[in-house]
């Protein structure tokens, strides 16, 4: 039980932290005086430094053990986080964003390799389905509390919430078991460790689509949601304050929810699961678009949210459980990493992009329009994917 409670926490802290300074940003920027441009840098300097961590650690985790960094980058992110609320200028918010993308991959390369360290083979796959349920369950929570604790209280409310929630993980996991010196790399890591692993980026044309199509689709998530909540608190809905604000996106990331849980049985009823995913990609495109036509009235924003939430993590499930069907399952650890490599470049485009297409035209128009053309982009990649591809014997995207 202790295992499941610590890797299914690891993995929520990860996707907490990824959303949480989302709705934070329009009171950091009451608060600090942030410019457009900042709060970009702001979101963009976590993935940054994180897609180079991503790359690096994973030989070293592999070889001194899962434990030991799930640890060592819970205690870090505990102390980067009390020192992100203490923070009282963009530079400084800049630099704390980038410590965590230093030290939180240490915890997210982890976790799924710690369930082959502590789970028998029978009950991984189950397993690993109760621990992605904390993405869907993180979205939910950082979206609608930060607004909440960001507009009733301060800014930094919860900062120190999750300072709190990592420093209990931290002591939870070092009463783990270490990890066995069977399951430890021996190898030494050298140069060519490195090179071995960026050879799989050169993988068959499938492979190269289901890449473009990761990338498009974190772009375009976060050229959207990134200045989102700005957008809504100074221009969507003015008059509305951050209790039905908060609760509109809490409704939302419920339909994320649904997305996530319902992604196995909607893609059973296709020939392959990218299909329905392509189809997703397309009608979130359409949801997308229309957003900024329904300023001021929060019924459709509600409903736009909670269609883009739910088609965001339902192409999340089925992107990452489809394209390990395309490859043998020796090489799904690789493509695992490259994966996270490509969603920290797309994360760190999209925000950098949504600031400055907001910066240039605050209707939320340009935002909403590239967002759309990314989600097009991602579709039609999916599309030629599952046009010529069959559906093999052993799906990896079992929701039960």
């Amino acid at each position: 039980m202790l295992v499941l409670v610590v890797l299914w926490g690891a993995f929520f802290l990860i996707n907490f932290n990824v959303a949480m300074m989302i709705p934070l940003l329009p009171f950091i920027q009451q608060s600090v005086g942030l410019s457009t441009w900042q709060a970009g840098w702001i979101l963009a300097a976590f993935p940054v430094t994180a897609m180079i961590s991503n790359l690096l650690l994973g030989p070293w985790i592999d070889r001194l053990g899962r434990k030991r960094f799930i640890v060592l980058g819970t205690t870090a992110c505990t102390v980067v986080f009390l020192l992100t609320a203490a923070a009282r200028n963009a530079s400084t918010l800049i630099v704390c964003r980038a410590l965590v993308g230093a030290f939180m991959p240490m915890v997210g390369a982890s976790v799924f390799a710690a369930i082959a360290d502590y789970i028998p083979p029978e009950d991984r796959a189950r397993v690993t389905g109760y621990v992605t349920t904390a993405a869907p369950v993180a979205f939910l929570l950082s979206m609608s509390l930060g607004m909440l604790l960001g507009g009733l209280l301060a800014w930094q409310a919860p900062l120190i919430v999750v300072a709190c929630f990592a420093g209990a993980l931290a002591i939870s996991a070092a009463q783990l078991p270490p990890t066995s010196v069977g399951a430890l790399a021996n190898a030494p890591v050298t140069t060519q460790t490195y090179v071995a692993r960026l050879r799989s980026l050169s993988g068959g044309r499938e492979t190269q689509l289901v890449f473009l199509a990761y990338l498009s689709w974190s772009a375009a998530v976060f050229v959207f949601l990134g200045l989102y909540p700005t957008w809504i608190v100074q221009r969507g809905l003015i008059g509305h304050g951050p209790g039905s604000i908060g609760a509109m996106l809490f409704l939302g990331e419920v339909g994320g929810l649904f997305g996530a849980l319902l992604a196995g049985r909607l893609a059973n009823l296709f020939v392959h699961p990218l299909n329905l995913c392509a189809i997703a990609a397309l009608v979130t495109a359409i949801v997308v678009f229309s957003v900024p036509l329904g300023h001021d009235r929060v019924v459709f924003q509600a409903a736009a949210y909670v269609s883009f939430a739910f088609g965001r993590d339902l192409m999340l499930a089925l992107i990452l459980g489809g394209s390990m069907l395309l490859i043998p399952a020796s090489q799904r650890g690789s493509l695992n990493a490259v994966l996270n490599a490509i969603y920290q470049t797309g994360a760190t485009a999209g925000a950098l992009i949504g600031a400055w297409l907001y910066g240039m035209r605050s209707t939320f128009m340009l935002n909403a329009s590239v967002s759309s053309c990314l989600f097009v982009v991602c579709g039609f990649s999916l599309w030629l994917i599952s046009s010529t591809a069959q559906r093999p014997l052993d799906s990896a995207i079992d929701v039960k």
